[in-house]
């Protein structure tokens, strides 16, 4: 059964992101006094008393507003208002009744899901009365009076929401160990990259849906936005980032807090896709991002993107081998990186992407028995003697697999100095060949014995 839909929704700088991290215990979505921080739908699993939503945060609604970018995001409050199950309408309770409030209570008068008004900020419970009395006259049956964040009266508002989901009530307590393994088998891909390459086209392309804000502003995105899907049985938590740009460039404390969050999300990813645009190719700042997938040992594939936009007489394969193999000169530290040709727009190399982040995930996440690991050493060592210096020769004694995800060997040698990095990255080749770990770092532990 699908988990019912919550969304919080309601005019630019009311709390609805401190609300929503309240009610996840999370701090997954920005929180900044500068209003139109939020722009994306952000999703997340909650549990009250046993029972499961889904809570969606939401930007905040201008109605009237004639640019693009606010349209763009009333657009996606409105999707997440025909996908709850339940809204919540929150309302200012220091500011009082707005024009703004006004407005998205009509919009919210035509609906027919359930709609509960909450009026925030209200960190003196006393004095209740005098903060919520005039939100009666938007005709939304009685407020809640609200702090998100003290965290007062969350409690009553979570009890109210799951008093409106009576379908629900009977579903058994949560499993937590089938919740932790389910969590265990996910594939976390992290879609970064530069501003304005096409990392939220790219994921709507996915999804099939305009799920994610688009515009030609850079730094459209600003939260890290987590959606799941499942894909050959299979499931994948797909994290739209915001674009990391150089950091002399970077002024206002909203990006700085989305690139730190872009970059988290490299840390827990299990496969990381650098999305860049061909017109541009492998810049500076995208071999920095790569040092930083590589530093956090996730599979990475380079998804060159906009691909549609080469003149159609170029459109050859020996074209695309030739740029792919232009970009990996520019990278011979990450021997290991994917590439693949997409174009969000044409919908264009999407599922061998998706078919690519399956097969890396299962490759980050191989474990190879020792015997195997042993005998594609031995066979390595015979290929290319291991090196001499002064006299002594390197001798390979054993090695184990002792972690996966990223695969990590241990090598019991004579004598540490003897291994070389150039006979290191001579056997992470072999290993990779025998094994097939195309798209995942691999990293010796040696040790002398």
């Amino acid at each position: 059964m699908n988990k019912p839909v919550v969304a919080i929704v309601g005019r630019p700088n009311v709390g609805k992101s401190t609300l929503f991290n309240r009610m996840s215990s999370t701090r997954q979505a920005i929180v900044h006094p500068t209003p139109g921080v939020t722009r994306d739908r952000n999703y997340i699993e909650v549990s009250w008393s046993g029972i499961e939503f889904v809570l969606i945060d939401t930007g905040g609604i201008e109605v009237n507003s004639h640019d693009s970018l606010l349209q763009g995001i009333r657009y996606q409050a409105e999707m997440a208002i025909k996908e709850a199950a339940v809204i919540v309408f929150l309302c200012d309770g220091q500011d009082g009744v707005a024009t703004q409030d006004i407005e998205v209570s009509r919009m919210l008068h035509k609906t027919f899901q359930p709609i509960i008004l909450v009026v925030n900020k209200v960190d003196n419970i006393l004095r209740e009365p005098e903060f919520i009395s005039e939100f009666y006259r938007l005709g939304m049956g009685n407020p809640i009076a609200i702090s998100s964040i003290h965290g007062l009266n969350i409690n009553t508002l979570l009890d109210e929401i799951i008093s409106h989901l009576p379908q629900y009530k009977e579903i058994s307590p949560i499993d937590e160990d089938t919740k932790d393994e389910r969590k265990k088998n996910q594939i976390a891909v992290a879609i970064v990259g530069k501003p304005n390459v096409g990392k939220s086209s790219l994921i709507n392309t996915i999804l099939g849906e305009e799920r994610m804000l688009v515009d030609n502003v850079p730094g459209t995105t600003r939260d890290t936005i987590d959606t799941l899907i499942t894909w050959n049985d299979k499931e994948m938590i797909l994290i739209d980032t915001a674009g990391i740009r150089k950091k002399a460039k970077i002024e206002e404390d909203v990006e700085k807090s989305s690139v730190l969050r872009a970059l988290a999300a490299v840390k827990r990813s299990t496969v990381s896709v650098l999305t860049i645009d061909c017109n541009e190719g492998l810049t500076e700042q995208d071999q920095k991002i790569l040092s930083k997938i590589e530093e956090r040992g996730c599979g990475c594939i380079i998804a060159i993107n906009k691909w549609d936009t080469r003149p159609l007489d170029e459109e050859t394969e020996t074209l695309r081998e030739a740029y792919a193999n232009f970009i990996r000169e520019q990278i011979p530290y990450l021997v290991f990186v994917q590439v693949i040709f997409t174009s969000a727009l044409k919908n264009q190399g999407i599922t061998r992407l998706l078919n690519l982040i399956e097969s890396t995930a299962q490759k980050h996440r191989k474990l190879i028995s020792t015997g195997k690991l042993n005998r594609a050493i031995e066979k390595a060592c015979e290929e290319i003697q291991p090196p001499t210096i002064k006299g002594k020769q390197l001798k390979i004694r054993y090695a184990t697999q002792v972690k996966a995800g990223p695969p990590i060997f241990s090598l019991f040698v004579n004598q540490q100095t003897l291994f070389t990095p150039a006979y290191s990255k001579y056997l992470m080749k072999k290993l990779r060949e025998e094994f097939g770990f195309e798209g995942v770092p691999i990293k010796f532990a040696v040790k002398q014995k």
